[in-house]
């Protein structure tokens, strides 16, 4: 059954649109990218992500300017306005940071909806979630992300806020290179149904991304402007 009750995918969506590092000047970008109003355009050569990920920490810099502080409140409204959750769903979230689309507030939201919340902890090259709930305190984790004490409850979510650094119309996800969703998103994918739903500003969303065998595609994408759903293969 899906976690997203009756109405998994909801009406279509009426707009279409278009960091970690310091606001840079146009010309320290790589010379592989061309950035555009709210778009950035990856060119084909050389195809390195790891030149990606550099010109997607700069641009979410100035997505993140462009979508204003009040963002995170609007995605979260965007998604509650958009999608109906089924009772006793469990959803995982994710400590923002440095730049990151924030979900707390979609978080504090369904948790006074009932809904168990968790955030991910790695553990050596997989990722677990453990419970949590607005309050709940921290522990400073791999990569100085916040993370649930190891004393919390482990949980099996249901559907997955994701950050990401860009996303394409095709549901492609460029993340930090560790490949963790990628491989928990694999793996629980063959075995049961889950959602993965990104979190992000609308103007990381880019041209098309080079992808693997082994990226997971997501299922949507939630922005500011907008509830970018996608089908995938």
């Amino acid at each position: 059954m899906s976690p997203l009750g009756s109405c998994p995918w909801p009406r279509p969506w009426s707009r279409t649109h278009g960091a970690h590092l310091r606001k840079q000047a146009r010309e320290d970008l790589p010379s592989t990218v061309l950035v555009v109003p709210s778009t950035l355009v990856f060119m084909s050569k050389p195809n390195s992500k790891e030149v990606l990920r550099h010109a997607a920490l700069v641009q979410r810099d100035r997505a993140a300017e462009a979508a204003g502080p009040k963002a995170s409140l609007t995605i979260a409204r965007r998604l509650l306005g958009d999608f109906v959750f089924m009772k006793g769903a469990i959803v995982a979230g994710y400590a923002a940071v440095r730049g990151e689309a924030d979900p707390f507030p979609l978080m504090a939201v369904l948790a006074n909806q009932g809904h168990a919340l968790c955030l991910p902890q790695t553990r050596g090259e997989a990722l677990v979630f453990r419970a949590w709930k607005p309050g709940d305190p921290f522990v400073v984790g791999r990569y100085n992300i916040p993370e649930p004490s190891d004393t919390a409850r482990e949980r099996r979510p249901d559907l997955l806020l994701v950050p990401l650094l860009a996303f394409d119309a095709s549901g492609h996800r460029l993340g930090y290179g560790a490949g963790y969703y990628d491989r928990y998103l694999r793996e629980e994918r063959s075995k049961r149904t889950i959602y993965a739903i990104g979190i992000a500003f609308a103007g990381q969303e880019v041209g098309e991304l080079p992808h693997e065998e082994t990226d997971e595609a997501l299922d949507t994408v939630v922005t500011e402007t907008g509830v970018r759903r996608f089908k995938r293969s």
